[in-house]
């Protein structure tokens, strides 16, 4: 269940098409996590769903979901330490799961959903607001004006005073913590508590990257052994192709 929109959604395992894609797209983050999320996702009994309408956090819950599902639980980053004096190699792990525990949603005081459901409203203060969108992220993407832009979208009306600006970016942040964010470690070199800033998009498409890297290798062996065409092979779940991989693997070495 995706922590601000409450909807259930189901990850199927990837075929080599969702690998291929992942290891040779040039797309920026945002629209390379949509176009996966609409390939391997979908809605609780075939339900459709406006992925582009999905709250920012639950485009980064739902990236981590897919991780989840296909790599494990846990995640394990590295980093060099910043010390110059230093540069040790510093693992930091977590746990998916306890990740997005820590940053459940929650409703502050003094706000209030309007009777449509689609923006709040603080008490005391003439101003509505909504959650930013991966739709809105795609549009401010392309804009010049960057964050202006996406204030301009979810604000109104426009011309805050700053403590009003304050409180809404507070309650943002209870009702959809960002998933980007800090994550603490300690130098096993120097000692220094250090941080590392973990972003879902970007973390979970470089990952799976690299864990798909064998997509290529195993279509051109099954294709030299097989001799099936290059879309059977790719529509074949991940599982499959790999243990077949590893079949023709197993007969060439005791060739």
């Amino acid at each position: 269940m995706l922590p601000v929109s409450r909807l259930e959604l189901t990850v199927r395992e990837p075929a080599g098409e969702d690998e291929l894609f992942v290891v040779e797209t040039v797309l920026p983050p945002v629209p390379a996590a949509l176009a996966l999320i609409r390939s391997v996702v979908h809605g609780d009994a075939g339900a459709p769903v406006d992925w582009e309408d999905l709250p920012v956090t639950d485009l980064q819950a739902l990236m981590l979901t897919i991780r989840q599902a296909w790599l494990g639980d846990t995640v394990r980053a590295d980093s060099g330490c910043p010390v110059p004096t230093c540069g040790e190699r510093i693992d930091v792990s977590f746990d998916i799961g306890d990740y997005l525990a820590h940053h459940r949603p929650r409703t502050p005081r003094g706000v209030t959903p309007t009777p449509d459901g689609k923006w709040f409203e603080l008490a005391g203060a003439p101003v509505r607001f909504r959650i930013p969108t991966a739709g809105d992220l795609l549009d401010v993407t392309a804009s010049s004006q960057g964050a202006a832009s996406l204030t301009e979208r979810c604000v109104h009306p426009a011309g805050l005073t700053a403590a009003v600006a304050r409180r809404i970016d507070r309650a943002l942040s209870a009702l959809a913590p960002s998933l980007d964010d800090l994550i603490g470690g300690t130098c096993p070199a120097c000692r220094r508590d250090l941080t590392l800033r973990f972003e879902p998009l970007s973390y979970v498409l470089a990952e799976l990257r690299l864990a798909f890297a064998d997509v290529v290798p195993e279509t051109h062996a099954l294709a030299s052994a097989y001799g099936w065409s290059e879309s059977v092979i790719l529509a074949l779940p991940r599982r499959r192709r790999q243990r077949y991989a590893a079949l023709v693997a197993e007969d060439r070495a005791a060739a």
